[in-house]
C-alpha cells in the first residue's frame, strides 16, 4: 500500500448553508417515505409498489445523509506534488501540480442539468454552461469559484483563505501556469494567479 504524501497545508472551505438545503432535501425524501413504513396505511394488493418505493428511496436517503454526514470534513490538501480535493470518504480527488495549467477565480453559468448542486453546495461533475464539466467540492454553487484546470480536466473549489491558499498553492505550480491565463474566459471572471 502506498504511502501517503505528507500534507503541506491544508484549507477549509468556505463558510456556507448549503448545509441546510442538504439537511431539508432530506428530511423531505424521508418524509415521503415514512408513510410507507406505517402498518395498515398501504393495501395488501399495493405491497410490491410499497417495496419498489422503499428500494429507490432507502439508498437516496442514506446518500444524502452520508453527503450531510461528510460536509464537515470537506477540505483542500496540498502535498509536494498534487493538490487533493475532497469531502469525507465520498469525494476525493488528486491533481498533480504538473498537470495544472491554470488556477483562477470566476463565476460559472449553471445549467438546469445538474448531479449535487444547491445554494451553497457544489459536490461531484456538474455541467456549466459557459465551461462544462466541472468537478467540484465547493461550499458555492457558481459564484467566486476558483476554477482549477488541469489538462481536460476542471475543478471547482472555494477555500475559506483564498489568499493563502494561492500564496501557498502557486510557488508549487508549472511556471506556465503561474502565470495565469492572459484573460478571463467569460466577462464575469478574474484571474488569480
Amino acid at each position: 500500500m502506498p504511502v501517503a504524501a505528507p500534507v503541506l497545508a491544508s484549507f477549509k472551505p468556505a463558510r456556507s448553508f448549503g448545509w441546510a438545503w442538504l439537511l431539508g432535501i432530506s428530511a423531505l425524501v424521508a418524509a415521503s417515505a415514512f408513510p410507507l413504513f406505517l402498518p395498515g396505511i398501504v393495501p395488501p394488493e399495493e405491497r410490491v409498489a410499497l417495496w419498489i418505493t422503499a428500494a429507490i428511496m432507502v439508498p437516496l436517503i442514506a446518500f444524502l445523509l452520508a453527503t450531510l454526514f461528510s460536509l464537515p470534513a470537506m477540505r483542500y490538501d496540498l502535498t509536494n506534488d498534487e493538490l487533493t480535493v475532497s469531502c469525507g470518504p465520498l469525494y476525493r480527488y488528486r491533481v498533480p501540480y504538473a498537470e495544472i495549467t491554470s488556477v483562477r477565480r470566476t463565476t460559472l453559468t449553471p445549467t438546469l442539468w445538474s448531479s449535487m448542486r444547491m445554494p451553497g453546495l457544489a459536490l461531484g461533475g456538474v455541467l456549466y454552461a459557459d465551461v462544462g464539466k466541472v468537478t467540484m467540492c465547493a461550499t458555492r454553487m457558481s459564484r467566486d469559484i476558483l476554477l482549477v484546470t488541469a489538462g481536460k480536466r476542471r475543478f471547482g473549489i472555494t477555500p475559506a483563505d483564498e489568499a493563502a491558499f494561492m500564496a501557498t498553492l502557486t510557488p508549487l505550480l508549472p511556471r506556465s501556469a503561474q502565470a495565469g491565463p492572459a484573460a478571463p474566459a467569460s466577462g464575469t471572471a478574474s484571474g488569480v494567479s
